[in-house]
């Protein structure tokens, strides 16, 4: 399984930490849908970040006016399946 591990770092200073799995990266997929933005590996790597941040940490606030409180998420990806090597062959 897919987990999403972060830290959101607020202009007022102080930070929060998140866990969440791929429920969260379907919740920047259909965003991204509602708004015209690419889905997979052309996904915008800083906005994806944001997008997950705010589903994992259930904000209240719509995702437009939380993003103007953050500046910066550091996000990692663990879980991720290697690469099979028939892919590798091609």
């Amino acid at each position: 399984m897919l987990t999403f591990r972060g830290t959101v770092q607020y202009t007022d200073g102080e930070s929060e930490e998140f866990e969440c799995g791929t429920a969260a990266l379907a919740a920047y997929e259909l965003y991204a849908m509602r708004n015209g933005f690419p889905v997979g590996a052309g996904m915008p790597p800083t906005l994806g970040s944001m997008v997950i941040a705010h589903h994992a940490l259930n904000i209240a606030e719509g995702f437009e006016t939380w993003r103007k409180t953050v500046s910066g998420v550091e996000l990692n990806a663990d879980g991720v399946n290697p690469t099979p090597p028939e892919a590798s062959e091609a």
